[in-house]
């Protein structure tokens, strides 16, 4: 509830901001300013009221309000960004130029053509961003591990992260990812976490487990844990991962038809979570069998190239989702989207390909991950 008024006080502040920079660009047309009263209006009731009465909406209209919503504050962010930018670098220019840097000062046609300027540049950008959501890339990875799997020479491994699943992210968008995972023709998928965004209410009542019910590779379907499996209703969400045939592995490892390992660790937020190590020990683990860890959040890739793991995956990090969250990530993160390999390890981070809150991609992909595994025999 904390982050919902925190997003709510950020989307009223917003508003305003951006509202009253508008108000002063069109100070002598008045019927523009009607406009802005009446579609800044608009869009806060709207959004109120669905902040306070969306027990009482159907799933479509909270679905809508939800989109409209998470879109109008990327908006606001991009527009009052660029406006922002945009007058401090005119009044750094007119002071260095010794003129007039004040805004009342500003000609009206520049105050103007800025202003729309502005936002048909990031429309433009939004519309771009939200198709390429629509719209995931298929990464093939080439691996070549040096060791034997038994009779396998290779492995095609759909790797997914972060699907999100919600109000927001609903059975239309389950669906088109469940039928573009099948049209890979796996062998095995792996999920690493964040399959389910916060509540399971939505799961159950949009009959979402449907469709991730059709998900099947001849290896399994596997998953571990992400600190969003732990929002709320945790233990219900990963049974019914399970029920419906997503192996949900917690600090645990199972060998694959005596082929090769899965070991998914459970998410950095459990704080009794084992070690690599343990796991690995405690499971009595063959590390002479190619191993593949799932791990949610890459914060430690030492540790699995300590353990002599084959390949790990991650997620979490989204690349950071909409520019600039793609630089933050890339700060933040040792690798925050991508490939590398260390050692004997590789490694790879996917984007995702589902999201939190607006639906686009702005500097960053929607991504499915299909890891070509070579095993030496």
């Amino acid at each position: 509830m904390r982050a919902l008024i925190n997003a709510f006080i950020i989307h009223l502040t917003l508003n305003l901001l951006v509202f009253l920079k508008g108000w002063h660009v069109f100070d002598r047309k008045k019927w523009v300013r009607i406009i802005l009263i009446s579609v800044f209006t608009t869009e806060f009731i709207i959004y109120t009221a669905g902040f306070i009465f969306y027990r009482h909406f159907p799933d479509n209209i909270n679905h809508w309000i939800r989109v409209m919503g998470t879109s109008w504050m990327l908006f606001l962010l991009y527009s009052g960004g660029i406006w922002l930018i945009s007058d401090l670098i005119y009044i750094f220019i007119n002071r260095i130029r010794k003129r007039s840097w004040r805004y009342r000062e500003q000609s009206q046609r520049y105050k103007i053509n800025s202003y729309i300027i502005t936002i048909l540049f990031v429309l433009v950008i939004m519309i771009n961003g939200h198709i390429k959501f629509l719209n995931p890339v298929v990464q093939q990875i080439p691996v070549s591990i040096n060791k034997s799997s038994g009779n396998l020479d290779s492995l095609r491994v759909a790797m997914i992260g972060d699907l999100h699943l919600g109000w927001m992210i609903n059975r239309e968008h389950t669906k088109r990812f469940v039928d573009l995972i099948m049209s890979q023709n796996p062998d095995l998928i792996l999920f690493v976490g964040d399959i389910i965004d916060s509540n399971i209410d939505p799961i159950i009542e949009l009959n979402m487990d449907e469709e991730l019910a059709r998900l099947y590779a001849p290896y399994g379907v596997f998953s571990c844990t992400g600190n969003h499996e732990y929002r709320y209703d945790a233990e219900e969400k990963i049974q019914l991962l399970n029920d419906i045939g997503i192996t949900v592995l917690r600090d645990s490892a199972v060998l694959v038809d005596s082929l090769f390992y899965i070991i998914g660790r459970e998410d950095r937020i459990v704080l009794d979570r084992k070690t690599l190590e343990e796991i690995l020990n405690e499971q009595g683990v063959d590390r002479s069998i190619p191993l593949i860890v799932l791990n949610h959040t890459p914060d430690n890739l030492n540790e699995e190239a300590d353990a002599g793991v084959d390949i790990a995956l991650y997620g979490h990090t989204h690349h950071g989702q909409a520019f600039p969250g793609n630089i933050a990530t890339e700060i933040v993160f040792e690798v925050a989207h991508g490939y590398k390999k260390t050692k004997n390890t590789h490694f790879y981070v996917t984007s995702g390909l589902g999201l939190v809150g607006p639906q686009f991609r702005i500097g960053t992909v929607s991504e499915i991950a299909m890891i070509n595994i070579k095993f030496n025999r």
